[in-house]
């Protein structure tokens, strides 16, 4: 195996790969660091892969929104499978994948500064990576995130999201695959479906909510102030959102990250989306945005045993987020 190829190692007393990436080490931090900003003055960077303006994709390479390849990749398209098994114990293989940035134009703007239509912009170029990266037929589960801030691992402070595309699917989204399947099979209902149903009628932990889409608090938070969007219709993944769902999303999105930004004092945050994996259907999972604040400070009890202390109830959270 080439040294500077990413591993996966299987770690089987917690039964979960551990990803191993040395390129990720030379990444410059721009936080620590004044530079010139790497996402101002793309020309530094390799080729986009996309060019987004208007909210479509443009071909003469005017953009608000580029797609370029990560010149310091967890996972790349062109290498080859490898596996070793060292003592009939430890498996280690190489896998190819996708690691990219969505860069949006303006240094200082986040998707809560952005009007309406680029946020749009944001959710269509999401929409067509998904598509291209499921008909690569190389990967299953795909990781797109958001880290906003020192606290919560930003390297650069002019605002890019990240999309990877992994030839795995990780413990924790298998677990809840498992779930889901687990209460589909059941039920036949749709678990996600359920805990909309149950969020808007009761509305303790309901913070927003639109024609597509709603906005709650989880009944049992990993940390403080998390909020999930959840969209109405049942899909299973996110490629699937029609135009009208894009812009009842943008809204709600924006609607959300401004109670971070104007509720918080220079608040540091992660959003996620899960999704299905890309390597079949899986009609029973529900797509889903998830966003959490780094206000908690994890210590041994957290880190050592994944036990989360919050202390607050996710309905007296709730009802702050409702009235910023």
């Amino acid at each position: 195996m080439k040294k500077d190829k990413t591993e996966i190692r299987y770690d089987i007393l917690s039964n979960e790969w551990i990803i191993i990436s040395p390129k990720r080490g030379a990444r410059p931090n721009n936080f620590q660091e004044i530079k010139d900003c790497p996402f101002c003055d793309i020309e530094d960077q390799e080729e986009p892969k996309h060019y987004f303006y208007k909210g479509k994709e443009n071909k003469e390479k005017k953009w608000t929104t580029i797609v370029i390849p990560n010149k310091f990749p967890v996972f790349e398209e062109d290498c080859t499978i490898e596996e070793i098994i060292e003592n009939n114990l430890y498996v280690k293989k190489i896998s190819p994948g996708f690691h990219d940035l969505i860069v949006t134009k303006e240094h200082d703007k986040f998707i809560s500064d952005l009007p309406s239509d680029r946020v749009e912009e944001f959710f269509v170029c999401i929409k067509s990576l998904l598509i291209e990266y499921k008909k690569s037929g190389i990967v299953k589960q795909v990781a797109i995130f958001h880290n906003r801030g020192e606290k919560a691992g930003a390297s650069q402070p002019h605002p890019h999201y990240q999309a990877l595309a992994l030839p795995i699917i990780e413990r924790e989204h298998q677990n809840e695959l498992n779930n889901f399947k687990k209460f589909y099979s059941k039920n036949n209902k749709c678990l996600h479906c359920e805990i909309n149903k149950i969020e808007k009628g009761n509305k303790k932990r309901l913070i927003a909510e639109n024609d597509d889409f709603i906005a709650f608090c989880p009944f049992a938070p990993k940390m403080l102030f998390q909020i999930i969007i959840s969209p109405k219709r049942h899909t299973s993944s996110f490629d699937q959102i029609g135009e009208k769902e894009i812009k009842s999303l943008s809204k709600i999105f924006k609607k959300i990250l401004l109670k971070y930004d104007n509720g918080f004092d220079s608040l540091d945050y992660n959003f996620f989306l899960h999704n299905s994996p890309l390597d079949k259907e899986y009609p029973y999972f529900h797509w889903y945005w998830s966003f959490s604040p780094r206000i908690n400070c994890f210590g041994g009890l957290e880190m050592g045993f994944g036990l989360e202390i919050s202390p607050m109830t996710p309905e007296e959270q709730a009802k702050i987020l409702r009235k910023m």
